[in-house]
């Protein structure tokens, strides 16, 4: 299996994941957010400390703030995180290919936004939809589903957690849609079907 460009490392091995300690969804949000600095020849991944609050992260895994706080120090007691005063960052430390695996950017973005409690409300959501439209088709938009499950309708930078989770649902059996060109410049996103089992 071919190792992705800006793989980013998840602990594999059970000293880690089997640890009550261990949260792989804070962690894995810190990943991604993560970038890479090469210094002396070591390339070495970090999170500047201006970049989330335990409020923020929180949000990403469904936790509240001081939840939140109490397992990003479980990572640092972990030694999988470790705080730079003096740079006001974090590095995310090197773990050996032994004990981590190399995920895919873009397959952990979508594990990060559809493994949460927007997932299922996003579901319930279209699904609640489709049965009050007497199981036909029907258009969604962004900011009706944004609504719903409680993120920001003012930017789009915020669009892959809603097609992440899309993305995801499709594959799981449970929801088919499609984009259609009504007009020149519009595209709406259709619900073509729907399925309250997974596989469908």
């Amino acid at each position: 299996m071919k190792i992705e460009d800006n793989s980013r490392q998840v602990p594999s091995i059970e000293k880690y994941t089997a640890d009550k300690k261990y949260c792989d969804l804070l962690y894995g949000v810190l990943q991604e957010m993560s970038y890479s600095e090469t210094i002396g020849g070591v390339t070495t991944r970090y999170v500047n400390k201006s970049d989330f609050s335990y409020e923020s992260l929180g949000g990403r895994i469904g936790l509240k703030r001081v939840a939140t706080s109490k397992k990003f120090k479980n990572l640092i007691d972990l030694g999988l995180i470790s705080e730079i005063p003096s740079e006001k960052r974090y590095r995310l430390d090197y773990l050996d290919k032994s004990v981590a695996s190399l995920i895919p950017y873009e397959t952990l973005r979508k594990l990060n936004n559809s493994l949460n409690h927007n997932a299922i409300s996003l579901f319930v959501y279209l699904l609640k939809r489709y049965i009050a439209n007497n199981e036909q088709e029907y258009v969604v938009t962004m900011a009706q589903m944004k609504n719903f499950i409680g993120i920001a309708t003012t930017t789009t930078s915020n669009n892959d957690v809603i097609i992440d989770i899309l993305e995801v649902l499709k594959l799981l059996g449970l929801v088919d849609y499609e984009y259609r060109q009504v007009e020149k410049d519009k595209t709406n996103l259709f619900i073509t079907k729907m399925s309250n089992k997974v596989g469908g």
